[in-house]
């Protein structure tokens, strides 16, 4: 996917739309049941977190890493099986507090 990162008016849907992508991936992992080919046991599902951050205009790559972690991190203090964006409301005030401190 291609966006704008600036104005913000383009950030938004841009995080929706990558926000909507990552949950259809997490929701078709989801769907599939792990099988022992040798045995044809059932191993169960496999359920993953995700996060979704926007690279901003004057990033280096591992200021987007990190805000990708925060929102991971995230994902995994609330329930795991998530798709975490970076401006979700849990994620946006840790942000918030991190540049204050």
């Amino acid at each position: 996917m291609a966006a704008r990162s600036s104005p913000s008016s383009y950030q938004i849907p841009f995080l929706r739309a990558a926000t909507t992508v990552a949950d259809h991936i997490r929701r078709e992992v989801m769907s599939k049941e792990l099988m022992k080919r040798s045995t044809g046991e059932k191993l169960g599902h496999v359920t993953i977190s995700m996060e979704v951050a926007t690279l901003h205009k004057d990033d280096a790559s591992q200021s987007l890493i990190e805000r990708a972690d925060v929102c991971l991190y995230a994902a995994k203090r609330n329930g795991r099986n998530r798709v975490v964006c970076e401006a979700d409301p849990e994620v946006a005030s840790t942000n918030t507090a991190a540049q204050v401190s």
